[in-house]
């Protein structure tokens, strides 16, 4: 429908022009001395719309001739970019792919292109941390197309990193601090500096660092209890030679935090340390009553109390609830031992060694029975307590 009323269209037009060129009777004269030239008037109409046609034609050719060396260019230029584009490409995949000297490579290639982007210098710099090649990392993030305030960030990071990896731990912090006034706390940059922290023994500052990694879903509750639990317990034994500032910070600590096994058991070594056996027994005592741990109970036999027969008295009292612990009954067994109940220390020790063949026990036990005159045995015991010894160690026994 719409090609039938183009045609009728166009042959309308086509009659009234020509009506209009045969009621036209008009003429155009040009002098130009000695020259005379007379033509119609319809004629000069189609002669300048003729001209007028060549002229755009010709103008148009002149421009496209004047624009086609800058149009040349560019296409170089968009060569160029797409060619660094596809080895960047390239880059990125051998680094997830972890072909770190196909990433390498790759980005070198993409770099060696006129006006590449700097991220390729941050790609090969990243592959080449990932190899410890620390003085390639370090000459691709001092390019200058590495230094431009759009790749801020992740060079910081890179930097910070490759610091931490070398060692140079205040140098990493410095970074971080950079990157921090750079882009605010993000969660890549929390993680390093909880590493960069913990590196450098500063586990009390790791605290908030953790409740902000748990906030935002990166650490489960499992995992920042845990963290928080072994920062505790680094900061604690860092405190052992300052008596005031260890009891501060015990003092400082929340309930459920003393209540963890890792840091109790931090605090009464610290406390050990210091010689204050009597507030070292109390923390391990309020542990064992929340929670159960071996470790602890053996830890509470060290703790030399004034009253041996209360720390007697109070061990005894968690035998019916873990009267399977080895650990439990040895430790009754050095407190007999040191209430000078021979007797019932050696019963608390032979009831171990059927749970437990340990080689601590066992030295244990041949040193009572040789205090107590039983020679032959103790030394059963001991001989005993060697192999077992040298059997963790992963070490064979000597000949005889």
């Amino acid at each position: 429908m719409r090609l039938l009323f183009a045609f009728l269209l166009l042959a309308a037009v086509a009659v009234a022009v020509a009506l209009l060129a045969r009621l036209n009777v008009g003429y155009v004269l040009v002098v130009a001395p000695p020259y005379r030239l007379e033509l119609s008037l319809n004629a000069f109409l189609v002669l300048a719309a003729v001209l007028f046609a060549l002229g755009c034609l010709v103008a148009r050719f002149a421009g496209r001739l004047a624009r086609l060396p800058r149009e040349v260019r560019e296409h170089r230029r968009a060569q160029q970019a797409e060619r660094a584009r596809a080895r960047q490409d390239e880059a990125v995949v051998g680094l997830l792919e972890g072909r770190y000297g196909r990433a390498r490579r790759a980005a070198e290639e993409a770099l060696a292109i006129p006006r590449s982007s700097g991220l390729a210098a941050l790609i090969g710099a990243r592959a080449a941390l990932e190899t410890r090649d620390f003085a390639d990392a370090r000459a691709l993030l001092a390019r200058a197309d590495a230094q431009v305030h759009s790749l801020a960030v992740p060079r910081l990071m890179l930097e910070a990193e490759m610091a931490l990896e070398e060692g140079r731990v205040a140098d990493a912090l410095a970074r971080l601090a950079e990157l921090r006034r750079e882009a605010g706390s993000h969660t890549a940059a929390l993680r390093l500096e909880l590493r960069t922290l913990t590196q450098a023994g500063r586990h009390a500052e790791t605290l908030p660092l953790i409740e902000q990694l748990q906030k935002r879903k990166v650490l489960d509750a499992a995992q920042a209890e845990l963290l928080r639990a072994t920062a505790h317990a680094e900061a604690l034994r860092a405190l052992a030679a300052d008596p005031s500032g260890l009891r501060g910070y015990w003092t400082r600590l929340a309930d459920a935090d003393r209540a963890q096994p890792r840091v109790a058991r931090a605090a009464a070594q610290a406390f050990l340390a210091l010689g204050a056996h009597l507030e070292a027994a109390q923390i391990l005592e309020r542990s064992l009553e929340r929670r159960w741990d071996p470790a602890l109970v053996a830890l509470y036999a060290e703790c030399r109390l004034p009253e041996t027969t209360r720390q007697l008295e109070t061990a005894e009292r968690w035998l019916p609830a873990h009267s399977d612990d080895a650990s439990l009954l040895s430790a009754l067994g050095r407190l007999c031992e040191r209430a000078q109940l021979w007797g019932k220390a050696q019963s608390y020790f032979e009831a171990s060694l059927a749970l437990d063949d340990h080689w601590r026990t066992r030295v244990a036990l041949g040193e009572l029975l040789a205090r107590v005159g039983q020679a032959d045995a103790a030394k059963v015991h001991l001989a005993a307590a060697l192999r077992l010894a040298v059997a963790a160690l992963g070490t064979p026994p000597a000949p005889a």
